[in-house]
């Protein structure tokens, strides 16, 4: 079934993003923004557990799973902002990934991978919420290290 082999890819996927919020905590560990650091840690944690997920429902099916290397990017940003901005930017093209996902489970009318992956839509709500909201809060802060430093100790207590 080509849905099986799509959700191995978002797996695959998933396992990637990870590593592309690694990079941005580091860049934020570089920035001494250690709540931020910690925000896209966690943010890293969540990504592998997502792939879990779909890797477990693969195996359930009796789907020989099947890893890719993993790009996790070049690491560069130019602020705060920019990270922010290129991680919603990265949740948007996980959304649109789920989306494709549910059209082809049913197109395939494979009600197993329909019935998992409401879960990833409704869990793509809050990650594109929560990362359209910081990034208003990082505009509107602009430059002020005050603002910002709010900001960061804010994601410290996530």
């Amino acid at each position: 079934m080509k849905i099986l082999d799509a959700i191995n890819e978002q797996a695959n996927f998933e396992l990637e993003s990870a590593y592309v919020y690694l990079t941005m905590s580091s860049y934020m560990a570089d920035q001494d923004m250690a709540g931020m650091k910690h925000f896209m840690d966690l943010q890293a944690k969540e990504e592998i557990e997502h792939a879990e997920k779909m890797i477990g429902f693969l195996q359930e099916v009796g789907y020989a799973v099947k890893y890719r290397p993993l790009d996790p990017g070049d690491g560069k940003f130019d602020s705060l902002l920019d990270v922010f901005k290129k991680a919603l930017a990265h949740e948007k093209q996980v959304t649109e990934n789920i989306y494709k996902l549910v059209d082809l489970a049913r197109k395939e009318d494979y009600k197993p991978a329909e019935s998992m992956l409401q879960w990833y839509v409704d869990e793509q709500v809050e990650e594109e919420d929560n990362f359209n909201t910081l990034v208003t809060q990082l505009e509107r802060a602009g430059s002020n290290w005050g603002a910002l430093y709010q900001i960061d100790h804010y994601l410290s207590k996530r």
